[in-house]
């Protein structure tokens, strides 16, 4: 705590106080709603000429047939 207190992490001015609580409900509320849509923004299906549907792998670019 003291090292915070040199560092004036928490400062008396309020407006930094508030700019970092903003700041961190604005992070964890972007990291909830990446962990929900994980699937979408990973995975893409695609389908094929004959029917046949593909599930694509963005990040290892695979291709896989889909269940």
């Amino acid at each position: 705590m003291k090292k915070l207190s040199k560092l004036k992490f928490f400062s008396d001015n309020l407006i930094n106080k508030r700019n970092f609580f903003v700041n961190l409900l604005i992070i964890s509320s972007l990291t909830f709603v990446l962990f929900k849509n994980i699937d979408n923004i990973r995975y893409t299906y695609l389908s094929s000429d004959d029917g046949k549907m593909y599930k694509y792998d963005r990040f290892f670019s695979t291709l896989r047939l889909s269940e």
